[in-house]
């Protein structure tokens, strides 16, 4: 059989154009084949760039999602949203945060007598009315203006020996003591930490 080092291709147009690198597509109605500088795949740095607007009607999977912000960027979405798949996620916001709904703060029932507050708890709801001990977190953990709140849900008067003892982590100070107690009628405790060694009532 004949070899030729070269094909012919009958009514061919374009069989490609651009930039180095662009990204061939189809236009017109004669299927002529174009590429952009706007749409350019970098074979050196393994980079796909796309410099306009891209709709997708399928699901995105990226293991680093990174927005680039160059004058504004928003977010709009219809119905429930999930950030996060675990109660020790942290996420950060710089600047002011405006919420219309409501806001719900993590609520842990607390049915044993001991516990060790984690940095992520925000409400305490003691529902056991024998002596119960509870140790928070150290306010450098916790951070700066972490708040927490630690109720009293039992009916009935909380008495002393039954009282709801709570203790600083470290050499840590709750409005400059160790420790600090919960008796009387359905009492409760609201501190924020400073960040450093000490959480204060307010």
């Amino acid at each position: 059989m004949a070899r030729f080092g070269w094909a012919h291709i009958s009514n061919a147009k374009n069989l490609g154009s651009g930039p180095n690198g662009a990204v061939q597509f189809a236009t017109g109605s004669d299927g002529e084949i174009s590429g952009s500088s706007s749409f350019v795949y970098n074979y050196a740095s393994n980079n796909l760039v796309l410099s306009g607007n891209m709709d997708i009607s399928g699901t995105i999977t990226a293991h680093v999602f990174d927005v680039k912000q160059t004058t504004k960027e928003e977010i709009t979405v219809s119905g429930s949203t999930n950030f996060g798949n675990s109660s020790d996620d942290t996420h950060i916001f710089t600047g002011s945060v405006i919420i219309s709904g409501a806001l719900r703060q993590n609520y842990y029932e607390l049915k044993n007598t001991t516990y060790s507050v984690a940095s992520y708890d925000s409400i305490i709801g003691v529902s056991s009315s024998a002596y119960v001990s509870i140790t928070i977190p150290a306010a450098s953990v916790a951070g700066p203006g972490s708040i927490l709140i630690i109720k009293d849900e039992t009916v009935g008067t909380r008495s002393d020996a039954n009282r709801i003892a709570i203790t600083a982590s470290g050499g840590d100070k709750i409005d400059h003591q160790s420790t600090y107690s919960l008796s009387g009628d359905n009492p409760a405790l609201t501190i924020y930490s400073n960040g450093v060694s000490k959480w204060f009532i307010y």
